[in-house]
């Protein structure tokens, strides 16, 4: 079979298996970002187990306030609801419903993210001030860019479904969406955990 026929085939697979390989290769790109921030919480607490000689936030640096780090990750957490409702609405058929629940999960990650760049602007750390500070920074730099990246696919979903590309028989890009979307929230209340449990 030659390259163009090969390619030619592929495109006609049956919907149920493109959709399943779809929900594979989404979930095997969540299972990499999971060993990766696994890695980051787990080398944050190894630090913070070893500072002996009480040094591990510096008296006069500071980073986000407590509450206000929970308060981004509480909005993540409604912009993840949200999110789960249009897929539920969706699935009934309910394209009005869906695309509400879509531009309010948008717009809450939105602000999640505003939140994430106000507390970046505000600390008074560096990366050379030592373990502490380059842990904590990397944490919360990869969550801006988890969010990020939810805007970005958030933008195309609610694009899709504006022009009525999703009905209850035809919304497994909702869904694998949703599989990143609450992947980004569980980051956000571990990130969240980790670094207002263990600072100082």
């Amino acid at each position: 079979m030659s390259t163009t026929e090969h390619a030619a085939q592929s495109h006609h697979l049956p919907a149920v298996v493109v959709a399943d390989q779809q929900r594979r290769a989404v979930l095997l790109f969540i299972l990499g970002d999971a060993v990766f921030f696994g890695c980051l919480v787990f080398s944050y607490l190894y630090l913070r187990s070893l500072d002996v000689s009480h040094g591990w936030l510096p008296a006069d640096a500071h980073t986000a306030s407590r509450p206000f780090t929970w308060a981004v990750a509480a909005v993540t957490v409604l912009s993840a609801a949200a999110y789960w409702q249009a897929d539920k609405s969706i699935r009934a058929g309910n394209r009005g419903s869906f695309q509400t629940g879509v531009l309010g999960a948008l717009l809450l990650a939105a602000v999640a993210t505003a939140g994430l760049i106000v507390q970046i602007s505000t600390w008074s750390i560096l990366m050379s001030d030592g373990s502490y500070a380059s842990a904590f920074i990397v944490m919360t730099w990869v969550q801006l860019v988890h969010l990020l990246i939810l805007l970005l696919v958030g933008v195309g979903i609610a694009n899709r479904g504006r022009k009525g590309k999703f009905d209850d028989g035809n919304s497994n890009h909702v869904r694998v969406v949703g599989y990143f979307w609450y992947w980004v929230t569980v980051t956000s209340v571990v990130g969240a955990l980790t670094t207002t449990l263990f600072v100082g």
